[in-house]
C-alpha cells in the first residue's frame, strides 16, 4: 500500500472524526469565496450604483476585513480541530507508532491527512459558489438596495484568492501542529487512555485574580465613556477580559468542584459522580470554553450592533425635519437658478399625485459673546413667523419667543441629549448678540426639541422685529441664507419619484464639480481669476434629501447586516463543529466509562440526567459568560450613540440562545443514544 493510498484510507474510513471537520471548513470556504467574489466584482468595483464614495469605501473595507475575520476564525477552528483529532485517534497513532512506524512519518501522514481534507474543503466550498454565484448575486442586490442589479460574472479572481488563502491557510497549520508533536508524546499515544490523570490545581490568588481582572476591564470601559476617550484604555478592556474569562475557566471553575468535592454533600447520591467527572471535565474543556466564550462575545457584539444600524431609529436621528432641503447663499452675484430647480421638484410631485409643502425662507448671520471666551461667534438665526409656518408644514411644535428671547434648538440627537440633561436654569443664560444699534443683552433659552434644516449647526429663532435688527462687523462677507423646503409624505414609498428627483439634484452636483475641476486645473497653471469663482458659484445650491440619505443608509446597513450575519453563521458553524468534536471525539471512551457505569447498575435515566447535566454546561456556561461579556460591550456602544437600542441586542441573543437550544437538543439526542448502544452493548465498539 502506498503513503497515499494509507492517508485517503484514514480519511476516508474515519469520516464520523472527519465529516464535520469537513463540512465546516467548506462552509467557510463558501463564506470568504462570497467575500472574495463581491469585492472583485466590476460593478463593485467601480463604485456601488446610485451610492454615495462613503458607502461604496464602507463597502470595500468591509468587505475585505471580513475575509480577514473569517480567515482568522478559521485559523482558531483550525487549530483546536487538530488536536481534538489527534485525542480522538490516539489509539490508533498508537499502533501504527508499535508497528514500527516512525515519528517523522507519523507526522507526514498527519500532515498529509489534513492537507487532503483542506484541498478538498476548498474545492468543494469554491465549487459551490461559483454555482450559486447568480443567486448570490440576485440576494446581494435585494440587500444593498441596488436598481440596476448586479451583473452576472464568471469570479476568476476570487477564485483563485479563495484557493490560495486556504491552501496556505491549511498548510501553516498543518506544519505548525505537526512539528508541535513531540516524540515522547507519540510514543505515549497508545497508553493515554490508561494513563490516570492528576487532580487538577487551582491557586486562590489565581481565581482572585479572575475576578480583579473582570472587574478592572469592565472599569477600563466606564473610565473610557465617563472620563478619558483613549486607545489604550479600550485595549486594556479588551486584554483584561480576555484574561479574566481564561483565568475563570481555567482556575475558578475548577475551584468551584474542589470546593464541592471537600464538602459533605459530595458523597449523597450522585453528586460524587457528577463532581469527580465536572472536575476534570473544567480542566480539559477550559481552553475550549474559553475560546468559545470570547468569540461569541465579539459575534454577538458585531451582529446586535449591525441589526441597530440598520434600524429607522438609528438611520433617522440625525435627519432633516423635511424630504428635501436646498441651501444657497444670497450673494450679489446669485442667480434664481436654485428657486428654478424647487420648483421643479416640487412639480414633479405634484404631477406624481402627492400633497406636498413648498416653502421658502431665510436665516440671518449674528454674531454673539458667549461669556468667558474670545473670538468670533456667528450663528444664524430665523424669523419666528417663518419658522412657525415652516413648523406647521413639517408637523414640527410652532414657537412664539418673547422681545429680548432667542430660542435655540437642537439640530443633532447628541444636541437633543444634552440640552434634556441640563436642569431648567442651566438651560437658560445670557447671552450679548451685535444688532445695528449695537451689542445687546438678550436671553437665550435652549430647547430640548430637535429641529434640523440642512447643515445649520447654530440655529437661533428669534421675534421677527429682533431678527431684522441682527448683525455682524464689517468687513465680514456673511450673507443670508436661503431655505427652499419641500417634504412630502410619500417621499420612501414612491421610489420612482424619489429616483427622479434624485437624478435632478445628482445632474446639477456632477455639472458642478465638472467646473469646479476646470477651475482647478486652470489654477494649477495660474490662469484662475476671480471671474471663474464668481461664476461657479453663481448657480450654486447645496441640498439635503431624505431619500438619498434613506438608500445610503439602506444600502451601508444592509452591507453591514450582511456581513455580519455571514460572520455569525461561520461562528456558530465552527462553534457547533467543536461540540460535535467533544461529545463524539471521546465516544469509545466515555462508552466504556458508561458501560461500567451500566455494570455496577445504575439506571439509564440517572446516566442520562449526568450526561444531560454535562451537556447543558458544555453548551450554555460559555454562552453565558459571552452574553455578559456582550451585554457590557453594547451597553457603551449604546452610551457613545446616545440612543436606546437593547430591543435590537436582546433580540439576537434571543435568537442565539435558541439556535443553541435546538443543537444541544440535537446532540443530546444523537449522543445518549450512542452511549446507550455502547454501555448496553460491548460489540458496538
Amino acid at each position: 500500500m502506498s503513503f497515499f493510498k494509507l492517508i485517503t484510507n484514514n480519511v476516508f474510513r474515519s469520516a464520523r472524526t472527519y465529516g464535520s471537520y469537513f463540512l465546516s471548513s467548506v462552509f467557510s470556504v463558501f463564506v470568504f469565496f462570497i467575500f472574495a467574489m463581491l469585492t472583485f466584482h466590476p460593478q463593485l468595483q467601480s463604485g456601488i450604483t446610485g451610492s454615495s464614495a462613503e458607502v461604496t469605501l464602507l463597502a470595500r473595507m468591509g468587505l475585505g476585513v471580513s475575509q480577514v475575520l473569517v480567515v482568522l476564525l478559521s485559523f482558531i477552528f483550525l487549530w483546536y480541530s487538530f488536536w481534538t483529532f489527534l485525542k480522538a485517534r490516539k489509539r490508533d497513532l498508537g499502533i501504527y507508532m508499535m508497528l514500527g512506524m516512525k515519528p517523522k512519518d507519523l507526522r507526514k501522514m498527519l500532515f498529509g491527512e489534513n492537507m487532503l481534507i483542506g484541498f478538498s474543503a476548498s474545492i468543494v466550498g469554491i465549487g459551490l459558489g461559483v454555482l450559486f454565484t447568480k443567486v448570490i448575486l440576485i440576494v446581494v442586490q435585494n440587500v444593498l438596495a441596488l436598481g440596476t442589479g448586479l451583473k452576472f460574472y464568471f469570479p476568476l479572481v476570487g477564485s483563485g484568492l479563495t484557493l490560495l488563502t486556504y491552501i496556505l491557510l491549511f498548510l501553516l497549520v498543518s506544519v505548525i501542529m505537526t512539528f508541535k508533536i513531540q516524540t515522547e508524546n507519540l510514543n505515549q499515544l497508545g497508553k493515554s487512555d490508561e494513563t490516570p490523570m492528576p487532580l487538577p490545581k487551582t491557586h486562590p490568588l489565581l481565581v482572585l485574580g479572575a475576578f480583579l481582572s473582570l472587574a478592572a476591564g469592565y472599569g477600563a470601559l466606564v473610565y473610557f465613556l465617563k472620563k478619558e476617550a483613549s486607545l489604550w484604555l479600550l485595549l486594556s478592556c479588551v486584554l483584561l477580559t480576555v484574561l479574566a474569562t481564561f483565568l475563570f475557566f481555567h482556575q475558578v471553575t475548577v475551584y468551584y468542584y474542589r470546593w464541592r468535592r471537600n464538602r459533605r454533600t459530595f458523597w449523597r447520591g450522585k453528586t460524587m459522580l457528577a463532581v469527580s467527572e465536572g472536575i476534570y471535565r473544567a480542566k480539559e474543556n477550559a481552553t475550549m470554553y474559553a475560546l468559545i466564550a470570547c468569540t461569541a462575545s465579539v459575534a454577538l457584539v458585531a451582529i446586535s450592533t449591525t441589526a441597530s444600524l440598520g434600524s429607522a431609529q438609528t438611520g433617522n436621528r440625525n435627519g432633516t425635519s423635511a424630504a428635501i432641503v436646498l441651501v444657497n447663499n444670497q450673494e450679489e452675484n446669485s442667480s434664481d437658478y436654485p428657486l428654478t430647480v424647487g420648483k421643479q421638484i416640487n412639480q414633479a410631485i405634484e404631477k406624481a399625485g402627492h400633497d406636498s409643502f413648498y416653502f421658502i425662507g431665510e436665516t440671518y448671520p449674528v454674531q454673539y459673546f458667549p461669556k468667558g471666551e474670545t473670538g468670533d461667534f456667528f450663528a444664524y438665526a430665523m424669523k419666528a413667523s417663518d419658522y412657525n409656518q415652516l413648523a406647521k408644514g413639517v408637523g414640527a411644535k410652532e414657537l412664539h419667543p418673547k422681545p429680548g428671547e432667542i430660542y435655540e434648538l437642537a439640530s443633532s440627537i447628541s444636541q437633543l441629549n444634552e440640552f434634556k440633561q441640563m436642569t431648567p436654569s442651566e438651560r437658560v443664560e445670557k447671552r450679548e448678540v451685535l444688532t445695528t444699534s449695537g451689542k445687546q443683552t438678550m436671553t437665550l433659552k435652549r430647547l430640548p426639541l430637535q429641529f434640523r434644516i440642512a447643515q445649520s449647526y447654530r440655529f437661533y429663532i428669534a421675534p421677527d422685529e429682533e431678527v431684522a435688527r441682527f448683525a455682524i462687523p464689517e468687513g465680514y462677507e456673511m450673507a443670508p441664507t436661503r431655505y427652499q423646503v419641500i417634504d412630502y409624505d410619500q417621499w420612501q414609498s414612491d421610489k420612482d419619484l424619489g429616483v427622479q428627483i434624485q437624478r435632478i439634484l445628482s445632474q446639477d452636483r456632477e455639472r458642478f464639480d465638472k467646473k469646479f475641476q476646470a477651475i482647478y486645473d486652470k489654477s494649477d497653471q495660474g490662469k484662475d481669476t476671480e471671474a471663474d469663482y464668481k461664476e461657479l458659484y453663481r448657480d450654486y445650491y447645496s441640498y439635503e434629501s431624505r431619500y438619498e440619505v434613506w438608500q445610503n443608509q439602506r444600502q451601508a446597513n444592509g452591507l453591514v447586516l450582511m456581513i455580519g450575519l455571514l460572520l455569525g453563521g461561520v461562528f456558530f458553524i465552527f462553534t457547533a463543529s467543536i461540540f460535535y468534536f467533544r461529545l463524539f471525539g471521546d465516544l469509545d471512551k466515555e462508552g466504556r466509562y458508561h458501560r461500567s457505569l451500566y455494570q455496577i447498575g445504575l439506571p439509564p435515566k440517572a446516566r442520562h440526567r449526568l450526561v444531560s447535566g454535562q451537556m447543558l454546561q458544555m453548551f450554555f456556561i460559555p454562552l453565558l459568560v459571552a452574553i455578559l461579556h456582550s451585554a457590557v460591550a453594547y451597553w457603551g456602544i449604546v452610551e457613545l450613540a446616545e440612543i436606546n437600542l437593547w430591543s435590537h441586542f436582546f433580540t439576537i441573543i434571543g435568537c442565539y440562545l435558541l439556535a443553541m437550544s435546538l443543537l444541544y437538543l440535537v446532540c443530546r439526542f444523537f449522543y445518549l443514544r450512542n452511549l446507550d448502544e455502547r454501555a448496553e452493548s460491548p460489540g458496538s465498539f
